[in-house]
């Protein structure tokens, strides 16, 4: 009786450990490399990125009549072109904008290539 009942609290410590994880929970312990950006010439552009991103991350406070746009106002690659400096500094170097940080480290690297490619359009 008694090997009966440790077999059967084995069996049960057996079934703990290779059921108690969901498929979910599996799925995210799976490592995941990280996703590196396509740095061809033609890879990051105005069009495709820089105007996306400046329009959902700059243009809320630094678009026309807005709050920030006294002190530089997005209005389209022009704007970015009379500026490029100050906005490198301010995004890429010191990373104070966009305020709070919310660029991530793909954007961050993408920006900065097409700063450096010349700013394609």
């Amino acid at each position: 009786m008694l090997k009966y009942i440790k077999t059967l609290i084995a069996l049960g410590c057996v079934y703990l450990v290779l059921y108690s994880c969901s498929k979910n929970q599996a799925e995210e312990l799976k490592p995941t490399s990280p996703s590196v950006p396509d740095t061809s010439a033609t890879a990051v552009t105005y069009a495709n990125f820089v105007q996306p991103l400046f329009q959902n991350k700059c243009a809320g406070c630094h678009g026309p009549g807005r709050s920030s746009a006294s002190i530089w106002a997005f209005n389209g690659l022009s704007s970015i072109n009379s500026n490029a400096d100050r906005i490198k500094d301010a995004v890429i170097v010191r990373k104070v904008m966009p305020l709070g940080g919310s660029l991530n480290a793909q954007e961050l690297q993408s920006l900065k290539i097409w700063f450096d490619k010349g700013m394609p359009q």
